[in-house]
């Protein structure tokens, strides 16, 4: 049982400026040591001493020792457990340390508040971050927080009902085959077959960064996608700059993609830019490894795009867009589509292609009509057997009758 007390030798110990102490055990009886803490005031040690003991009987005890670990600290412990891939496990790191631990870190997670949380959430939209960026950061941190009420340091978290902003639907560009070939032919040459590659396979930027000569079948025409070039921390920077390989985003990203004949051709035409026994189809030419993103969307990408006449914000992932939006239009399934994109599943592309899919309604009505236009020779068979099933009249066949 919890006591309330004075260690002073003060005689009037109601009145004298000394703090009030509990005294209690956790839970584990007489084999869990003894625990201190002080008050100012005896109402509010009796406050907690009440709560200690309401506790320990629901079964909802914390030791609230527990709970002034700093948020960096914990952070740190959080990340030694974690089964994270290179490339998520970078990510991370790199939001938590631009923007969450210089607001959080030096602070005892007993210390952040609701309001806080709130408050720094606004602080990140008045920066001029995206708002999907926002959703990013604030996820890893919610998480974190989340962990640490499941490991008993927190009694709940402060990440209620936090209003974060909106996340715009994103926009699909869709190049034409013209707009393709004029950006592909303003490319340096070396770099060409990387929008021929992207845009024939519907790849993501670090799949076809990471595409290799073995995983193509030349016999069967497909390409197989089991890793991509994924980017990690440079210990000696501390930037994350170093490309390496992975494995897909996701599980579904483990795929084979139908390669069209103007891949192959276009593969044939880049082989003079590899060396004997390279694997990796796309390197840089002064290190001869994997193309580093920064370098290639600033040096090689923005040159191209501004040179083929297309608007400067024309992403590298406007190719797999246009891949699957040339699919669609040309009748392909979607769930074919969303196999070859990675998709985790057929709603993650209906909700992004949706707005192409109309047109493929409207071939089903034009096929159906069509199939049924065959049957114009046949002449319908009215029936006109008022009996219902049982050889009785129908009450509802015939002439309605009129009240008099």
């Amino acid at each position: 049982m919890a006591s309330v007390f004075k260690t002073c030798e003060c005689p009037n110990k109601s009145r004298c400026p000394h703090a009030w102490t509990v005294r209690y055990r956790p839970p584990g009886g007489r084999l869990a040591d003894q625990k201190h803490q002080s008050f100012p005031t005896k109402k509010e040690a009796d406050a907690f001493a009440a709560k200690i003991e309401g506790d320990k009987v629901t079964g909802n005890y914390l030791d609230p020792n527990r709970a002034e670990i700093l948020f960096r600290d914990y952070v740190a412990e959080w990340f030694a457990v974690q089964v994270l891939r290179p490339g998520t496990l970078d990510h991370y790191q790199r939001n938590l340390r631009n923007h969450t631990l210089p607001t959080f870190g030096h602070l005892p997670l007993s210390a952040i508040t609701r309001p806080q949380v709130q408050a720094w959430v606004k602080h990140l939209v008045d920066s001029g971050l995206a708002p999907r960026t926002i959703h990013n950061i604030y996820g890893v941190f919610a998480g974190i927080i989340r962990a640490a009420v499941l490991d008993g340091r927190l009694a709940r978290t402060p990440c209620v009902g936090i209003r974060l902003p909106e996340i715009l639907k994103t926009i699909v560009r869709i190049l034409t085959p013209d707009q393709v070939f004029d950006l592909a032919d303003a490319m340096r040459p070396r770099y060409r077959f990387t929008v021929l590659f992207a845009y024939g396979t519907g790849t993501r930027q670090g799949e076809t960064f990471g595409a290799s000569r073995s995983r193509i079948d030349r016999k069967e025409r497909l390409y197989t996608v089991d890793r991509q070039i994924v980017l990690v921390n440079n210990s000696a920077t501390g930037y994350s700059a170093k490309p390496v390989f992975g494995p897909p985003k996701t599980k579904a990203g483990y795929r084979t993609i139908p390669l069209a004949q103007f891949v192959i051709d276009g593969y044939d035409e880049h082989e003079k830019y590899m060396e004997p026994g390279q694997d990796l189809l796309f390197t840089s030419p002064r290190t001869g490894k994997a193309i580093n993103r920064s370098y290639y969307a600033e040096r090689i990408w923005a040159p191209a795009v501004k040179k083929a006449g297309l608007p400067p914000d024309t992403t590298f992932h406007d190719l797999r867009h246009s891949f699957a939006s040339t699919a669609l239009a040309a009748g392909v399934p979607v769930l074919e589509v969303s196999r070859w994109l990675g998709h985790a599943s057929i709603t993650e592309t209906t909700d992004t292609y949706g707005h192409l899919l109309p047109e493929a309604t409207q071939r089903t009505r034009a096929a159906l009509d069509q199939a049924w236009a065959a049957l114009d020779h046949r002449t319908p068979h009215i029936n006109t057997d008022t009996n219902d099933d049982n050889g009785r009249d129908d009450p509802g066949a015939g002439p309605v009758p009129i009240a008099a």
